[in-house]
């Protein structure tokens, strides 16, 4: 088998896996070329009334002692990557606001780390949301009594739910929301995703479509 596509750990959704080289090849191609349309769903911390762009390079944090996170990078800074992502809020009541996010490019973290630059953090996130020793005490410890005081989830609010190929033939890809958002999105926003699957089924109140 061969992983043609990966998310972040604590990130669910769409995931392709070739079951040939050939196969596998195509899809890398595409990928490589930017043949491709990503969507995710996430919940923000705050309410975004508005769509964003987010124009901002990224680079290693080096000075970090987490050695996977990155930020947004200075202007000229040696070794930053250009990485574009779009927020399109669905709703946002009571605190939160659920978006669908379109990733222009696909630098590592780029969502979560341009979703922390705008003021609206992934729900659940450990590594750029409030505190990042959450995510160093995870990393030790598992689960404690204080990410459970501080993060309304387990995990970050993130998920892939559709992958376009633009390649003739390779197709298009779609995943639910999982269990934990279905839950997270009925009990902090009054909001049915089950129902209103695929999300372009609610209304402006957040409602199921008929």
């Amino acid at each position: 088998m061969h992983i043609v596509t990966r998310l972040d750990r604590e990130t669910s959704g769409v995931v392709v896996v070739a079951l040939h080289p050939l196969a596998a090849r195509r899809y890398q191609m595409a990928m490589q070329n930017r043949r491709v349309e990503k969507t995710y769903l996430a919940f923000l911390n705050d309410e975004l009334h508005e769509e964003k762009v987010v124009e901002a390079p990224l680079v290693r944090d080096a000075g970090n002692a987490i050695a996977v996170k990155r930020r947004v990078a200075l202007a000229g800074e040696p070794g930053a990557e250009s990485a574009q992502t779009r927020f399109e809020p669905i709703i946002a009541t009571r605190g939160l606001t659920l978006a669908r996010v379109f990733p222009l490019t696909g630098r590592t973290h780029q969502i979560r780390v341009h979703a922390a630059h705008l003021g609206h953090a992934i729900v659940g996130d450990k590594l750029y949301g409030p505190d990042e020793t959450l995510y160093l005490e995870f990393a030790k410890q598992g689960w404690t009594a204080r990410h459970a005081a501080a993060l309304p989830m387990r995990r970050q609010a993130l998920h892939a739910s559709r992958l376009r190929f633009l390649e003739e033939g390779l197709g298009e890809f779609m995943a639910p929301p999982p269990a934990d958002l279905v839950e997270f999105a009925r009990e902090k926003m009054g909001l049915d995703l089950a129902r209103a699957w695929p999300v372009g089924n609610l209304n402006g109140n957040g409602a199921a479509i008929e």
